[in-house]
C-alpha cells in the first residue's frame, strides 16, 4: 500500500532586473547547447505498429500465472519480449484476480480534494478489507503527480524555494508538459540566489523537436519571463530560432518593449556586452514612462542618465518615480544623484523624509545618513534621525560610522553613549580612531582603572595612540542630540535575514559585510547555514569550517553545521572523519552517527555488498530507531542472502504495522522463490 504524508512547505519589474543585472544575473546562456534538427523518420523506415503486447497476447501469461505453473510463465515471458522488445513484466502480474473489482471511488474522491490523510486511511481501510490489494497503477501514477503539483504550489505561494526545488528536482525540462511546474522552478531558483540553475529549464521549454513543440502562448510567457535574465542581444537570438512561423513572429513584437527596457538595463548596469542604447530606444521609453503608469520606466531612465553622469536628469527622473510610486529603489537612485552633484545636505533630507523606505536598505543610506553627524556640519538632528541613524549603524554593522557617531556623541559631551559607539566600532572592526576615541572617552570620566586596562590591552598594536592622547584636543561642547547606546536586542541584517529563511538576502548581506572586513567565526557560521539553506553546499562547507575556530557552543554548531553539510553532499567518510575529530552534543552526535551508517547501508545495498549492509543497520539500531523503509531493506538483504525464513519474518512483521505494497511484493518475490504459488 501507498502511505503518501502530505508535507506542507515551510518563499515585469525592472527593479529586479537591475538588481539580477548587478549580481551578475545568469552567467548561462538561453541559446541552445547544440542544434536540434526536426526528428522525422529516415526514407524507408517504417513506425513500430505496436509498442507492446495488448490484452489479448497477455492473456495466457495471466492464466498460467493463475495456475501456478511457472516454467511457462517463463516461456510465454520469453515469447512476448521476443516479439514486443520494449516488453516489461506487468506490476500486477501476480496480484490476485479479483483485485480489479474493489472499488476505488472513495479513494479517487479524496483525489481531488487533496485530502492525503484521507486517502492514507481509505487504502489502509481497503487493504485490510481485500488482503493483497493495492491501489491501481492509474491511481498510484495520477496521486503521485497530483501529489507534486500540490507540494509545488503550496511552497512556491509561501516563496519556500528551496522546498519548490526539492519537490520539482527529478523533472525533466526538455520533455514536461505540465509548464506551469517548469515556471515554479524559475521562480524558485531565481529567488534563491541560484539563476544560473535556470538556463536549462528555459532551453528545455523552449528548444523542443517539431513533434515535442510546445504551445505559442507557452513561449512567449517563458520568454517574458526570461527578459529578467538574459541579455537583449542574446533573447533576440533566441526569438529567431523559436519563431518559424509568421504568426508567432507577429505576436513576438510585443516583447520588443521589454526588450529595449533590457537594452538599457544593460547599459545602466554596466554588463561588459552592453552597448549605448540607441536614441529610438530611448525616444520609446521615454514616452512610455510620460504615459499613465510608467513609472518603472522612470526609475529605469532615472539608472540609465545616472550612468551617463546626466545627473540632472537622473535626478528628475527618480523624483518623479518615486513620487507616482515611492520605492526604496527610487530614493536610493535620487540620493546618488544627488551625491553625485555635491548636493550632500540636500541628499541627507531626502533621506529623512523617507526614513520608511530607507530602513529597507539602511546599509545604501548610510553616507548619506551620517552628513548631520560629522565634524563641521550644521544640520539640526531630529530625535527621529538619531535614532534612525543609530539603527542603521547597527543593521549594516558599519564600524566607520559606529566611529561617526562616537564622535558626535564625544564632542556634545555624551560620554555613556560615545563610549558605547567607540567600542561597538572597534568590536567589529579595531582601528587607531575608535580606539583613540574610547581612551579619550575615559579620561573625560575620570575612569583610570579603566584606560590602564584599555593600555595594556592595546598599547604594543597601537602605541602612537596612547602617545598623542595627552595633546588631544578636549571635546567641543557643541550641543547635539541625545544619543543612545546601541541595542541588545537588534539583530544585524544578515542574521534577521537568515531567521526569516530568506537565505538568499542573507548571503548578499553577508557578502557586503565582508567587503568591509574580515567575518567572525559567528558570521561565517549563519553564513554556513545560509548557504545551506540554499543547497549550495561547497559554499556551506567552506563557510563552516572558518566558524570551525570559534569556541564553546559555536564550535558545536559549526561541526555539527558541518556535518549536516558533508551527508547532503554524500560525502560520508569525510563526516565520519569530522566526528573523530570534534566533539559534539550526544544527541547531534547520534543523529550524525546515524546517517552515517544509513549512507553506508545505502550505498553497500547498490553494490550488491549484503552483509555491510547489514552491519551497517545492526550498528545503526543500537544508537537510533529503525524506519519502516530501513526494515524492508534489512528484509530484502536476507532475501538476497538466501536468508528466506529471516526475510519473510520482517515482511510479515512490516505487514502488521503499516499496509505497504512493497511488503506485499516482498512477501510474492519470497513465496515466488521458495516455489510457493497462489
Amino acid at each position: 500500500m501507498i502511505s503518501p504524508k502530505m508535507i506542507l512547505s515551510r518563499q515585469l519589474s525592472m527593479t529586479l532586473v537591475l538588481t539580477l543585472l548587478a549580481q551578475g544575473a545568469c552567467a548561462e546562456t538561453l541559446l541552445p547547447l547544440q542544434s536540434m534538427p526536426p526528428q522525422q523518420p529516415a526514407a524507408g523506415e517504417s513506425k513500430a505498429v505496436s509498442d507492446g503486447p495488448d490484452a489479448v497476447e497477455l492473456a495466457a501469461l495471466y492464466y498460467y500465472v493463475r495456475q501456478g505453473e511457472k516454467q511457462r510463465v517463463e516461456r510465454e515471458i520469453q515469447r512476448i519480449g521476443l516479439k514486443f522488445p520494449q516488453f516489461v513484466v506487468p506490476d500486477d502480474l501476480y496480484q490476485p484476480a479479483d483485485e480489479k473489482k474493489v472499488d476505488e471511488s472513495s479513494l479517487w474522491r479524496a483525489y481531488e480534494n487533496d485530502d492525503y490523510d484521507a486517502i492514507e486511511r481509505e487504502i489502509t481501510r481497503l487493504a485490510t478489507a481485500n488482503p493483497g490489494w493495492e491501489p491501481s497503477v492509474d491511481f498510484r501514477e495520477k496521486l503521485e503527480r497530483r501529489k507534486l503539483r500540490y507540494d509545488m504550489t503550496t511552497a512556491s505561494e509561501a516563496k519556500n524555494w528551496s522546498d519548490v526545488i526539492a519537490a520539482g528536482k527529478d523533472l525533466d525540462p526538455k520533455t514536461e508538459t505540465e509548464v506551469d511546474l517548469l515556471w515554479m522552478l524559475i521562480d524558485a531558483y531565481k529567488g534563491s540566489d541560484m539563476a544560473t540553475a535556470a538556463a536549462p529549464i528555459y532551453r528545455g521549454i523552449l528548444f523542443r523537436p517539431a513533434e515535442q513543440r510546445l504551445s505559442d502562448d507557452v513561449i512567449l510567457t517563458t520568454l517574458q519571463k526570461a527578459v529578467e535574465d538574459f541579455p537583449a542581444s542574446e533573447l533576440r537570438q533566441v526569438m529567431r530560432l523559436v519563431a518559424p512561423s509568421p504568426e508567432l513572429s507577429s505576436r513576438m513584437q510585443g516583447l520588443s518593449l521589454d526588450l529595449m527596457r533590457r537594452d538599457i538595463a544593460d547599459y545602466a548596469a554596466g554588463r561588459a556586452d552592453a552597448t549605448e542604447p540607441a536614441p529610438v530606444t530611448l525616444l520609446t521609453i521615454r514616452r512610455s514612462a510620460d504615459a499613465t503608469g510608467g513609472e518603472k520606466d522612470q526609475l529605469l531612465l532615472g539608472w540609465y542618465y545616472l550612468k551617463a553622469k546626466q545627473n540632472k536628469e537622473a535626478e528628475a527622473w527618480f523624483s518623479r518615480s518615486l513620487q507616482a510610486a515611492p520605492s526604496t529603489e527610487a530614493l536610493k537612485g535620487l540620493v546618488l544623484a544627488l551625491t553625485a552633484e555635491g548636493r550632500n545636505e540636500d541628499a541627507f533630507r531626502s533621506v529623512v523624509s523617507h526614513l520608511e523606505l530607507a530602513a529597507a536598505d539602511w546599509e545604501s543610506f548610510l553616507p548619506s545618513l551620517s552628513f548631520a553627524f560629522q565634524a563641521g556640519e550644521r544640520s539640526a538632528v531630529e530625535p527621529e534621525v538619531a535614532k534612525a541613524y543609530a539603527q542603521a549603524i547597527q543593521s549594516a554593522q558599519s564600524p566607520e560610522n559606529a566611529e561617526i557617531l562616537g564622535w558626535y556623541a564625544y564632542n556634545s559631551r555624551q560620554f555613556e553613549g560615545a563610549a558605547a559607539w567607540f567600542g561597538k566600532s572597534f568590536e567589529w572592526k579595531p582601528s587607531a580612531g575608535s580606539l583613540k576615541g574610547l581612551a579619550l572617552t575615559l579620561i573625560q570620566q575620570k575612569d583610570r582603572s579603566g584606560l590602564d586596562q584599555l593600555k595594556i590591552r592595546h598599547e604594543s598594536a597601537y602605541p602612537q595612540v596612547f602617545a598623542e592622547l595627552k595633546t588631544a584636543a578636549a571635546p567641543s561642547g557643541v550641543k547635539g542630540q541625545a544619543v543612545g547606546e546601541p541595542s541588545h536586542q537588534a539583530p544585524p541584517r544578515y542574521l534577521a535575514s537568515f531567521l526569516a529563511k530568506r537565505y538568499g538576502d542573507c548571503v548578499t548581506d553577508l557578502a557586503r559585510l565582508e567587503a568591509r572586513k574580515s567575518l567572525s567565526p559567528d558570521e561565517q557560521l549563519t553564513r554556513g547555514w545560509c548557504m545551506l539553506g540554499l543547497e549550495r553546499l561547497a559554499e556551506a562547507r567552506k563557510a563552516f569550517e572558518a566558524a570551525l575556530p570559534a569556541s564553546g557552543g559555536k564550535g558545536d554548531d559549526a561541526a555539527y553545521g558541518l556535518g549536516l553539510t558533508l551527508l547532503a553532499a554524500k560525502l560520508t567518510d569525510d563526516a565520519d572523519a569530522l566526528l573523530s575529530r570534534h566533539n559534539l552534543t550526544p544527541a547531534r552526535e547520534r543523529e550524525l552517527r546515524s546517517e552515517i551508517l544509513w549512507q553506508r547501508a545505502r550505498t553497500a545495498f547498490d553494490q550488491k555488498q549484503y552483509p555491510q549492509v547489514l552491519s551497517a543497520l545492526n550498528q545503526r539500531l543500537q544508537i537510533a530507531p529503525e524506519t519502516v523503509g530501513m526494515s524492508q531493506m534489512r528484509a530484502w538483504t536476507h532475501y538476497h542472502l538466501g536468508n528466506l525464513g529471516q526475510s519473510k519474518a520482517i515482511f510479515t512483521e512490516l505487514n502488521k504495522v503499516v499496509q505497504d505494497p512493497a511488503n506485499q511484493r516482498g512477501l510474492t518475490s519470497i513465496n515466488e522463490r521458495a516455489g510457493i504459488y497462489r
